[in-house]
C-alpha cells in the first residue's frame, strides 16, 4: 500500500472540511422543474426573476441549468427542515457534505453547524440566498466562513432554486460551484399551523417540529410571517450494532473474508474494537495504569503468564508482584492490541448530535401610491441554536510519587516528571475516561428593507435595498486545566480518613484515591467539575449591504424586447472570535492554544446584464436568446477585479433546444482565513532541509540553498561545538499579512432539452443533459509548515520568483548568536496556492401521464462526475480523486407520485454509486487484505398523503429496508464503526414519520 497516500488520504478530510439537480416534479403547469420546462410561463401571468439573472421576463427561458423544490414535495420526502432538503443526495448528487454526524471534529462554523457543498468544491464556494439576498455567515469558531443551513426558516419556504452554474457576474464573492436561493411564500394569508414527527426505528434521534404561519392581505398591505421549533434528540453510537465496534476489518489472506485477519482481543477473544471517527486501529488507551517497569500477570483470558510491564490495568484475580492489576503492554497494531481503548462512556457520545432551533420570520409590504407606484417592503429573520455534542475524552491523571492517594501495591512506581505535574516526579498516570458536554448557542438575526418602484420610463423599475446581518454564537465545552490538576493533586489529610486540598483557594476539590473504580471510569463529578471547568468563547460576525438596481427594456429585436439591468452594491463584513481565556493562555491540558481573530472587510461592487432575444417563432430559431453580464469588484483587502458571464439559448424546434453558459467567478478570502490568530506549534528538527545537509553532496539544490543562506555545513552534525539542530517553529496564521488575494474560476455548461410533443393521453415527457466544467486557480489554503520549508530549499530557483522561491518568504531563521541559532520559524498563512477542477453530466428526466382521472408522475435525476481533481503544491499535477472513497462517479434519484383524487402515493429511491481507491493507494485488489471499495448503495422511501380541503395528512417511511451503510478497512478513511464518514450514506436507518398542514382560518 502506498502509505504516503494513506497519509494524504486521512488527510484530505480535515483539508476538505471541503450537481445540483430538481429533486421531485409538479404538474405541468407549475413552476417546478425549470431544467426542463424552458418556456413555461408563471401561473400568475406576471414577470419573474429566475435565480441567475437580474432581469424579469415572462418565461424560464435560462440558459443555465436550473432546479426547483417545493415546499410540498420536501414533505412527501419525509424532510423535516430546509437543512435536510438541501444536503440531501438530491440536491448536492453526491458531494460530502458537513452535517450532524461530524461530532468530534474541526468543521468551519464550529459544532452544529449545517453547510451545504456543490460539486464536492466545499462550503464557502457555494452562495445560500434568501430571497434573492445573501446570507451570511452563521456559527461558531474563528474558522467561521459559511452560512449556516440551520437559520433558514422551514414552513413559510415556498420553493427552493439551486442553480447548477457559477455566477459571481450576478451575485458576487462565493458563487463558485452554485447559488442556492431559497424563497418565502409571499401569498400566505389566514393562520396555518405546521407540523411533524419523525421517529426513527431504533428509538433515538427522534425529530419533532411545529410551526404557526400567518398572513394578511389588504388593498395596499401585505404582511406574512411564521415562528417554528425543531427539535432533535440525540442518537448515540450505541443505536447500531455496527457502530459499536470498529474493527480493522482485514483478510487474513487475499481472498479470505474480510474481518478474518483482524486482531484478537485476548481480553474478549473477539475482533478488537477501537474507537470510531478515526481511520482504525487508533485512539487512546482507557481503563489503564502508566508505571514504571515492573514483573506482573500478563493480560488476557487466565492470566496466562508472568512478564515485565509498565501499563496494567485492574483485575481483581491478578496475583505476582502487583495484585489487582495485570500487564497489558504491546499487542496488536499500534501497540494497543492488548489495552482497552473503549469503555461503556464510548458509546454515550453523539452519533448525530441534539438541536433544538428556534426560528421567526416576518416580511411585508407597503403600496405608496407615488414615486412611480412604489412599495416600501421589508423582512426580517431571527433564530436560535441551541445545540449540544454529547462526546469523550481520554483523562489522563497523574499521581504524585509518594501520594497517599496511591495503594500500597503501585507505591514502587516514579516515572519522573510529567506536563501536568509541576515539576513533580510522578509515580503513576491514570489512563481513565469520562463523557464532557460541548454546547452552543447561535443567535443569528438579520433585517432588511427596501424601496422598488417604476421610473417614468415606460417598463423601467428602481430597486433600493439595506440590510444588516448580526451573529453571536456562545460556545462551552469541558476539558482538562493544567494548573487545577495540579493543585487537586497537592492533597492532605483532612483527620477524617480522606483528604482535602493543600490549597482549598478557587473551590478546590481534592483527586480521588487512585482505584480499579476511577481507573475504569468512576471519576466524582465534583473532582471533575473543577479540574475540567466549562469553559466558554464567543464568535460575533456582522455584515452590512447597501444595493440598488435600475432594469428595464431598451428596444426591441425579432425575438422579444432586450432587457437590462445595472446597478451597485456595497457589503462590510467584521468578524471577532475571542476563544476561552483559558484556551488563550494555553492553561488546557493538551488542547491546542487559539488566539483572538478579529478583522473587517468591504467591497464595492457594479454589475451590469444584458437579455437579447434574437429570434422567435421562425424556422429553426424557435427561440434563440443570448444573455451576458459583467461586475467590477473592489475590495478594501486585496484589490479589484472583473468578472463576467456569456449564455444563449436555442431551440431550432419546440421539441427540441440547446443551451450554454461560459463565465468567469470569484471566492474572497473569508475574514476567518484573512484574520485567522497565530498558533504556535513545532515540527521536528529533521523536517528542515537544512539539518545535517553538510552531508549531502555539494552539487544538490539543498546543499547550494542551504550554504547560500548562511547556515553552516556543521548544522545539527552532533560534533561538540557544533550548532544544535533545532525543531522547527510552525506559526499557522491567517492571510492578511501575506498578500491573500481572490480566488479565481472559470467555468462553461452545455446541454439540450427533449420535449418531444405527445397526445395529451400520452403524457409529457422532458429529458434534459447538461455537461458542466468548473476550474478553480488561486485557491486559498494552507500548504503546512512542513512544505513550504521543504519547497523552499529544493527549489533551484531558491532567491527568485518561482513557486519555490516566493515560498521562502514564509522562512526565517534566528541569528547565529541566539539561544536557538539557525531556528527555521515557517509562517503557516492562507496563501493562493490550490487548484480544483471538477466536470460531469447531470441528467434529469420527467414523465407526466394522465390514467383516466388519475396522474402518474415519474421523475429521476442523475450526475455522472468525470473528473474531482485538486491540488494544493501548484508544482504537481492535479491528482484526480474521482470514484474514490467520499467521490462516487455516479449519484442519482428516483421518485413516482400517482394522484387518486385526495390521495397520493410516493416512492422515492436513493442512489450512491460504487467507489474505489485501491489504484489510487496503488493496491492489487486480487492481492490485498484490505477493503477499499464499496458497492452500489440504495435506499427506498415511501409515503401515502391525503389532502382536503383544509388539511393535509402525510405519513411515510424513509430507508424502508433499513440500510446500513457499506464496510471499509481501516488505516485510510475516516470511519464510523467501519462505514466510511460520508453524509450520502444513511447512519440513522429505517425511519417513521408524520406530517400534517392544518388551516385554521
Amino acid at each position: 500500500m502506498n502509505k504516503s497516500h494513506l497519509l494524504m488520504g486521512a488527510a484530505a478530510f480535515a483539508v476538505a472540511i471541503s450537481v445540483s439537480q430538481p429533486v421531485f416534479a409538479q404538474e405541468a403547469t407549475s413552476t417546478d422543474e425549470t431544467t426542463t420546462a424552458m418556456e413555461e410561463e408563471d401561473e400568475t401571468g406576471d414577470a419573474i426573476v429566475v435565480t441567475g439573472s437580474r432581469i424579469s421576463r415572462d418565461s424560464y427561458n435560462s440558459p443555465s441549468p436550473l432546479a426547483v423544490i417545493t415546499r410540498d414535495d420536501s414533505t412527501v420526502a419525509g424532510f423535516n427542515s430546509t437543512s435536510e432538503i438541501l444536503q440531501s443526495t438530491s440536491v448536492t448528487a453526491g458531494a460530502r457534505q458537513i452535517d450532524n454526524t461530524f461530532t468530534g471534529f474541526i468543521t468551519g462554523g464550529g459544532p452544529g453547524a449545517n453547510t451545504l457543498s456543490l460539486r464536492s468544491l466545499g462550503a464557502a464556494r457555494t452562495l445560500i440566498m434568501l430571497n434573492g439576498r445573501r446570507l451570511a455567515p452563521s456559527g461558531t469558531s474563528g474558522s467561521l466562513a459559511s452560512a449556516d443551513l440551520n437559520v433558514l426558516p422551514n414552513a413559510i419556504v415556498e420553493r427552493i432554486e439551486v442553480l447548477k452554474d457559477g455566477a459571481s457576474s450576478i451575485y458576487g464573492s462565493d458563487a463558485i460551484a452554485g447559488v442556492v436561493n431559497i424563497i418565502t411564500d409571499r401569498k400566505t394569508k389566514g393562520l396555518t399551523l405546521d407540523g411533524g414527527i419523525s421517529v426513527p426505528e431504533v428509538g433515538q434521534g427522534i425529530t419533532r417540529r411545529i410551526a404557526v404561519i400567518g398572513g394578511y392581505s389588504s388593498d395596499r398591505f401585505n404582511i406574512s410571517g411564521s415562528f417554528e421549533i425543531y427539535d432533535r434528540a440525540i442518537l448515540k453510537f450505541d443505536a447500531h450494532q455496527y457502530l459499536r465496534c470498529q474493527t480493522e476489518y482485514i483478510a487474513s489472506a487475499p481472498g479470505q473474508p474480510f474481518g478474518s485477519g483482524d486482531f484478537i482481543d485476548p481480553k474478549t477473544g473477539k475482533p478488537k474494537c477501537y474507537p470510531t471517527g478515526f481511520t482504525g486501529v487508533d485512539g487512546v488507551t482507557v481503563n489503564t495504569i502508566g508505571t514504571s517497569t515492573r514483573t506482573g500477570a500478563a493480560g488476557g483470558p487466565g492470566n496466562p503468564a508472568i512478564g515485565t510491564f509498565n501499563r496494567f490495568r485492574p483485575n481483581a484475580a491478578a496475583g505476582g508482584s502487583v495484585p489487582g492489576w495485570e500487564g497489558v503492554n504491546g499487542g496488536g497494531s499500534s501497540g494497543l492490541g492488548n489495552r482497552d481503548t473503549v469503555n461503556d462512556n464510548y458509546f454515550n457520545r453523539s452519533l448525530i448530535s441534539p438541536t433544538t432551533n428556534y426560528s421567526g420570520y416576518l416580511q411585508g409590504d407597503f403600496q405608496l401610491n407615488a414615486l412611480g407606484d412604489a412599495e416600501i417592503y421589508f423582512d426580517g429573520l431571527f433564530t436560535r441554536r441551541e445545540s449540544t455534542q454529547p462526546t469523550f475524552f481520554q483523562a489522563i491523571v497523574d499521581y504524585w510519587a509518594g501520594s497517599p492517594l496511591i495503594p500500597t501495591e503501585l507505591q514502587f512506581s516514579n516515572i519522573g516528571a510529567t506536563d501536568q505535574s509541576g515539576g513533580r516526579a510522578v509515580g503513576v498516570r491514570v489512563f481513565t475516561s469520562r463523557n464532557y458536554f460541548g454546547r452552543q448557542r447561535v443567535d443569528y438575526m438579520r433585517f432588511g428593507g427596501g424601496i422598488r418602484g417604476n421610473l417614468p420610463w415606460k417598463d423601467w423599475t428602481y430597486d433600493f435595498y439595506f440590510g444588516q446581518s448580526y451573529n453571536k454564537g456562545e460556545y462551552f465545552f469541558q476539558q482538562l486545566v493544567t494548573s487545577r490538576m495540579i493543585q487537586a493533586m497537592d492533597v492532605v489529610a483532612d483527620g477524617s480518613g480522606g483528604f482535602v486540598c493543600r490549597d482549598t483557594s478557587n473551590g478546590c476539590v481534592a483527586a480521588p484515591r487512585l482505584t480499579a473504580d476511577v481507573v475504569n471510569g468512576a471519576i466524582p463529578q465534583s473532582y471533575l467539575n473543577f479540574v475540567a471547568p466549562e469553559v466558554g468563547g464567543t464568535t460575533k460576525f456582522w455584515e452590512t449591504t447597501v444595493s440598488g438596481q435600475v432594469s428595464g427594456k431598451l428596444f426591441t429585436l425579432p425575438g422579444g424586447d432586450v432587457g437590462v439591468a445595472v446597478g451597485a452594491e456595497y457589503r462590510k463584513q467584521r468578524i471577532d472570535d475571542q476563544p476561552p481565556i483559558e484556551q488563550q493562555t494555553g492553561q488546557l491540558y493538551s488542547f491546542s492554544t487559539a488566539g483572538i481573530t478579529k478583522g473587517k472587510d468591504a467591497v464595492k461592487e457594479v454589475f451590469g446584464e444584458i437579455d437579447l432575444p434574437v429570434l422567435a417563432d421562425r424556422p429553426f430559431f424557435n427561440v434563440l436568446s443570448l444573455n451576458g453580464s459583467a461586475r467590477y469588484t473592489d475590495y478594501n483587502s486585496y484589490g479589484d477585479g472583473w468578472t463576467y458571464k456569456l449564455g444563449g439559448v436555442w431551440s431550432p424546434i419546440k421539441a427540441l433546444s440547446f443551451r450554454g453558459t461560459y463565465g468567469t467567478s470569484y471566492r474572497a478570502p473569508a475574514l476567518s482565513e484573512q484574520f485567522q490568530a497565530p498558533t504556535a506549534g513545532f515540527l521536528a528538527n529533521t523536517t528542515d532541509p537544512c539539518y545535517q545537509y553538510g552531508n549531502r553532496d555539494p552539487s544538490t539544490t539543498i546543499y547550494q540553498n542551504c550554504q547560500a543562506a548562511g547556515i553552516p555545513t556543521t548544522y545539527g552534525d552532533g560534533v561538540a561545538g557544533s550548532p544544535l539542530g533545532q525543531s522547527v517553529r510552525v506559526l499557522t496564521t491567517g492571510g492578511a499579512d501575506s498578500g491573500i488575494k481572490a480566488e479565481t474560476s472559470k467555468s462553461w455548461t452545455i446541454g439540450t432539452i427533449i420535449q418531444p410533443p405527445l397526445p395529451v393521453s400520452v403524457g409529457k415527457f422532458e429529458l434534459a443533459v447538461d455537461y458542466f466544467n468548473i476550474q478553480i486557480n488561486n485557491g486559498v489554503a494552507q500548504f503546512g509548515g512542513g512544505n513550504i520549508i521543504s519547497s523552499c530549499y529544493n527549489d533551484p530557483q531558491f532567491a527568485s520568483g518561482s513557486n519555490g522561491g516566493a515560498l521562502c518568504q514564509f522562512v526565517t531563521r534566528d541569528a547565529a548568536s541566539s539561544t536557538t541559532p539557525y531556528r527555521a520559524t515557517v509562517t503557516n498563512a492562507f496563501i493562493n496556492i490550490a487548484s480544483n477542477k471538477v466536470r460531469g453530466l447531470d441528467f434529469n428526466l420527467r414523465y407526466v401521464v394522465p390514467i383516466g382521472e388519475t396522474t402518474l408522475r415519474l421523475n429521476a435525476t442523475a450526475t455522472r462526475y468525470l473528473q474531482q481533481a485538486s491540488n494544493i503544491n501548484p508544482n504537481d499535477p492535479l491528482d484526480d480523486d474521482n470514484g474514490e472513497i467520499y467521490l462516487p462517479k455516479w449519484t442519482g434519484n428516483f421518485n413516482a407520485t400517482y394522484d387518486v383524487g385526495k390521495v397520493s402515493f410516493y416512492y422515492g429511491l436513493n442512489w450512491v454509486g460504487k467507489m474505489d481507491s485501491y489504484e489510487a493507494l496503488e493496491e492489487d485488489r486480487n492481492n490485498s487484505i484490505y477493503q477499499f471499495a464499496t458497492p452500489n448503495y440504495f435506499t427506498h422511501s415511501a409515503s401515502l398523503r391525503w389532502k382536503l380541503d383544509n388539511f393535509t395528512l402525510t405519513a411515510g417511511v424513509k430507508n424502508f429496508t433499513d440500510k446500513e451503510p457499506p464496510q471499509i478497512s481501516a488505516y485510510v478513511f475516516n470511519r464510523l464503526g467501519n462505514a466510511p464518514l460520508y453524509s450520502g450514506y444513511d447512519f440513522t436507518g429505517r425511519t417513521f414519520y408524520l406530517n400534517f398542514t392544518a388551516k385554521v382560518f
